[in-house]
């Protein structure tokens, strides 16, 4: 008996939902899902274009009692690729080829690579080291009496970055990057801007080569 109520009750109940319903079944609504814009992620790649002032510092002759300075402009470019905010490695080129004076002057030429360890300084300064190795050459205009140099050896720099990318769009990539999307954090992408002092070449028999550059950096 108390079967057939319980079965009466509960067949009363289905009969009252599917009138009062329409008699459909309501499928559950699912929430479209938008699909994720993709980002362009910055690699550790960068380029750069600079301008440069040169000096060399010597003797004109074999003597040391005719001291001889000279400065010339030029231009440079360079390369690089940066495991993180704090550790990189950059090749770089340049070549001074106007304002030799009435001597002949020196122009220089220089290649190296470095190993470039870097500290923020900030959101957008960066101060950075360059430490590797070089070829140097000289050629000597003129009468021929200032000695040239064509050799390679250990070379060093110390410079000074500014990021003039979107800070916003920075990071947001570099809080993707954090949470293990990729391993390259802190990763810029933009323009910006670098200066640098560098001797071309540390020897304690070869006259002093020193550069200052400036230029832009585009990081990819």
């Amino acid at each position: 008996m108390r079967h057939n109520i319980l079965f009466s009750l509960l067949a009363t109940i289905a009969m009252s939902t599917m009138i009062y319903g329409g008699g459909k079944v309501v499928a559950p609504v699912e929430a479209p899902v938008e699909p994720v814009p993709a980002m362009h992620a910055p690699t550790p790649v960068y380029i750069g274009l600079g301008l440069l002032w040169g000096k060399y510092s010597g003797t004109c002759g074999n003597t040391a009692d005719c001291p001889y300075e000279d400065v010339t402009y030029g231009a440079m470019v360079r390369a690089g690729y940066e495991w993180n905010q704090y550790i990189g490695i950059e090749a770089r080129a340049l070549a001074t080829f106007w304002g030799a004076d009435d001597l002949g002057g020196q122009k220089l030429r220089h290649i190296g690579l470095f190993a470039k360890p870097m500290y923020p300084l900030g959101e957008d300064f960066n101060v950075y080291a360059l430490l590797g190795y070089g070829w140097t050459k000289t050629t000597t205009g003129g009468n021929g009496n200032l000695p040239t140099v064509d050799e390679s050896g250990f070379s060093a720099g110390i410079g000074l970055e500014y990021d003039l990318s979107d800070k916003d769009d920075d990071r947001e990539k570099d809080t993707m990057y954090d949470r293990g999307f990729d391993g390259q954090a802190d990763q810029e992408n933009g323009w910006g801007l670098f200066v640098d002092y560098q001797r071309l070449l540390i020897k304690s028999d070869v006259p002093d080569m020193d550069v200052v550059s400036a230029g832009v950096t585009y990081d990819f």
